[in-house]
């Protein structure tokens, strides 16, 4: 934790008049999550901060309190009076940027994340790479400004931790995974709430498709990984959302013994978004150069213009990504 940065921002929200605080736009439990704990802490200063999401803050995120501060009205960026942003999660310079430059006063800007693959575009850069997730440099950033976390508060910061370590299953589960989590449990947030609402609730045709995409799974020969892929017609078939379909890579990630991941998804407004997992690989450098981003086990970008329509497009898309993959070694220690 880079503790300058940390009272850096405290010494800016408590010069801020009118604070504005941004979720990645990929709205997810540790971008929310992450945000609004932010909330709870400026409503004991006297702030109503709002709290910008790209869209409408899907249902199940909406047991996490504060999710009321939440907004998708863009025009909020009209108000001149808005003199600090601090961005949350997002590693997309120009996502906040383009943002920012709506407002008509130039603010502070606060960039809090933990992706490998985040720029530093913010005044003042929160940026913990390898933290297990936002929410956790969030909690460091109350402990070293010793704010204390209220009830509320922690809730959304186990929801963040929870979220983006697969309940501390993943590669992102570390020791301050569950150090943070274990004092926010005796601060009064309750992990069987959190796992309930996050991960006990996939619908029986959310299931459905799931087996779809299982049906689907293939291992590449030589580079090792295994992939599949849903298309909108498959999502329309059952009746699934693209928010729903959150978690696929995860769960396989978890219950094969491939060491990475590739999911291939048609997204609703055009284009294959990709959500990709590995245990040996820095997946981040494969998103970053494919204009995505993430962390270096777990990453994502989406490209536009392109349909899962054949299996040539399909096996197109798998190729450009194995390109950025280290060559296969042979067993003799030999270049396949």
């Amino acid at each position: 934790m880079d503790s300058y940065a940390a009272r850096r921002m405290h010494e800016l929200i408590l010069s801020a008049k009118k604070p504005l605080l941004v979720s990645d736009e990929r709205i997810d439990g540790d971008s929310l999550g992450a945000s609004l704990a932010v909330v709870d802490y400026l409503q004991t200063l006297g702030h109503a901060p709002r709290v910008y999401v790209r869209e409408p803050v899907p249902e199940k995120y909406r047991f996490l309190p504060h999710a009321e501060a939440c907004t998708a009205d863009a025009s909020i960026f009209d108000d001149a009076d808005i003199d600090l942003v601090i961005s949350f999660d997002c590693s997309d310079e120009a996502y906040i940027r383009g943002l920012v430059s709506r407002l008509p006063v130039r603010p502070a800007l606060v960039n809090v994340d933990h992706h490998a693959t985040n720029t530093r575009y913010g005044d003042v850069n929160l940026v913990v790479v390898g933290a297990p997730a936002t929410a956790e440099v969030v909690y460091q950033f109350f402990l070293v400004n010793e704010l204390g976390v209220r009830k509320d508060a922690a809730v959304c910061l186990l929801a963040g931790l929870c979220f983006d370590t697969t309940m501390f299953s993943n590669a992102a589960t570390d020791e301050r995974a569950f150090k943070a989590a274990s004092d926010l449990l005796l601060r009064g947030a309750r992990i069987q709430d959190v796992f309930r609402v996050l991960f006990r609730n996939r619908s029986v045709p959310l299931l459905r498709l799931w087996g779809v995409a299982l049906e689907r799974l293939a291992q590449d020969k030589r580079f090792g990984f295994v992939s599949t892929h849903v298309t909108r017609a498959d999502l329309d078939e059952h009746g699934v959302t693209d928010d729903e379909m959150e978690g696929l890579s995860n769960f396989l990630s978890l219950v094969t013994d491939a060491h990475t991941i590739f999911v291939l998804m048609e997204a609703q407004g055009g284009g294959v978004k990709v959500s990709m997992r590995s245990f040996v690989h820095d997946v981040s450098k494969i998103a970053k150069s494919l204009g995505g981003g993430g962390h270096v086990k777990a990453a994502g970008f989406t490209v536009k213009n392109q349909r899962l329509d054949s299996p040539q497009a399909i096996s197109d898309l798998l190729a450009r990504m194995a390109a950025h993959l280290p060559p296969p070694v042979a067993a003799d220690g030999g270049k396949r």
